[in-house]
């Protein structure tokens, strides 16, 4: 168990790095095109249909998983368990949740290619620090569709978030550096940051849609994850490609984009292909990885780690600028204003913490809200036993202890569930899966909120990165 912790933390840091950096590397990297010329692939709609496809490659995995399962039931005997229904009255695993997919795979879609176009005007590292920008979407969303309230700490982590974002973006103004292969102007700078602001504001409105429309949909995250890259390669392939070759406009500036050449391109660099592998590899991998510590760790500890993810992905743009690693053209440089920038990681990091200590809040208080109503609700009997009058304590919050009974002296356990209504989710989390609105005395936890959200059910996608996306 301990070694499976271990690879689970190593493979989440490790490949969440490789998605996020080679996001920008493969920008940097040149193949001949059509016209017999070397040029720079930037080809964002390519990347976001690799992505896509990476994400499909869950499938294969999810169902070898199911099957796994399946026979571990039968050697049990334990084949006289119903299919679950949901409230909505999907049956698990009908078509119908299936189909409901692809609609937060549209949203999914649209994020990606705002990222990806966003990304060719600046670095890895100020790409990867303003997706921090999807907590204040989040919780606006959150407040105004879903009618849920903030408490101080959220308010706290929201000002902390926007405060980190502009330093942030102010810094990599300054310096002027949004590539190290090619000049980028102070406009295109700008127009990059703000594709992938409004990136996060479609993530926060797909997790929205997720909590209001499908959150008592079940279904197993990573065959969640490989459907939603099912649609989203389909989209690509069928609609969004054959568009972006008959859209006007230059080639490599994210708005037209010649498939035919990005073949050409790829088939005549072998640094392509071998990044496009890794890459597409590094997905599948960050997605098991992060299942595993959400499964083993908790949704807390992965934000945690996520933040080294971005830490990381710094450090090594750094290391390849510098080193013979990045020959010459990768990575990025540290400038007067990397200090700014630093500055605003921090500010940001602290942010997102202080946000899910919001969550953790809000989760007690409805929790014991609950619980009172579920007490005063419930009948008093003429006469108590000594076993009812003795109280027991509820499960302390974001434990996975075994579910224990909730008495209070002279007041009977109510029959019907107790509901609760889910919690922000928290952001930086490529994960994006379905979770449970509600809580019953049978359980230990709301799926819905930073703690038991992705603990339950691990986006937590991210969207991905997702991150479904990277």
């Amino acid at each position: 168990m301990h070694l499976g912790k271990t690879l689970s933390v190593s493979g989440l840091i490790v490949f969440g790095t490789i998605t996020s950096l080679f996001a920008k590397v493969v920008y940097e990297l040149k193949g001949v095109g059509l016209d017999g010329k070397e040029k720079l692939f930037q080809k964002p709609w390519a990347m976001t249909t690799t992505m896509f496809i990476g994400m499909t490659f869950c499938l294969p995995v999810a169902y070898y998983k199911e099957w796994k399962q399946e026979q571990e039931r039968k050697q049990k005997e334990d084949l006289e368990e119903p299919l679950l229904a949901t409230a909505n009255g999907v049956v698990k695993g009908s078509l119908k949740e299936t189909l409901l997919l692809a609609i937060p795979s549209f949203f999914d879609l649209v994020a990606t290619v705002l990222m990806n176009v966003g990304l060719l005007s600046v670095t890895a590292s100020v790409y990867q620090m303003m997706r921090g920008a999807e907590m204040l979407f989040a919780a606006l969303f959150a407040v105004l569709f879903l009618k849920r309230h903030l408490n101080r700490f959220h308010y706290m982590g929201i000002g902390c978030c926007a405060a980190g974002i502009c330093m942030v973006g102010m810094s990599s103004v300054l310096s002027g550096e949004g590539s190290s292969t090619h000049a980028v102007s102070t406009e295109e700078m700008l127009l990059g940051m703000g594709l992938i602001v409004a990136s996060q504001a479609v993530q926060a409105a797909q997790l929205t849609f997720e909590d209001f429309f499908m959150a008592d949909l079940a279904m197993d995250p990573m065959k969640l994850v490989g459907f939603e890259g099912l649609f989203g390669s389909f989209f690509m392939l069928a609609i969004l490609l054959p568009l972006a070759y008959v859209l006007p406009g230059p080639e490599g500036l994210g708005l037209h984009e010649n498939t035919l050449d990005t073949l050409a391109m790829i088939k005549s660099s072998r640094g392509l292909q071998t990044v496009l592998g890794i890459d597409m590899f590094a997905l599948l991998a960050y997605n098991m990885s992060g299942m595993m510590v959400t499964d083993h760790l908790g949704a807390v500890f992965r934000t945690v780690l996520e933040t080294m993810r971005t830490l990381f992905v710094w450090l090594l743009g750094l290391l390849l600028f510098y080193t013979p690693l990045g020959m010459g053209q990768l990575g990025e440089s540290w400038t007067p204003w990397s200090y700014l920038q630093a500055a605003g990681f921090v500010v940001l990091v602290a942010g997102t913490m202080v946000y899910g200590r919001g969550d953790e809040e809000a989760t007690k208080q409805e929790l014991s809200e609950a619980v009172a109503e579920a007490f005063v609700a419930a009948p008093t009997p003429a006469a108590a036993t000594d076993e009812e009058q003795a109280p027991l304590l509820p499960p302390s919050i974001g434990t996975t202890s075994a579910t224990l009974p909730i008495a209070a002296r002279g007041v009977p356990m109510p029959s019907e569930p107790i509901i609760v209504r889910g919690s922000f989710k928290s952001t930086m989390n490529i994960m994006s899966g379905s979770y449970s609105r509600s809580f019953s005395t049978r359980s230990s936890l709301p799926r819905g909120s930073l703690v038991g959200g992705l603990a339950g059910h691990p986006h937590a996608p991210s969207r991905t990165d997702s991150d479904s996306h990277a």
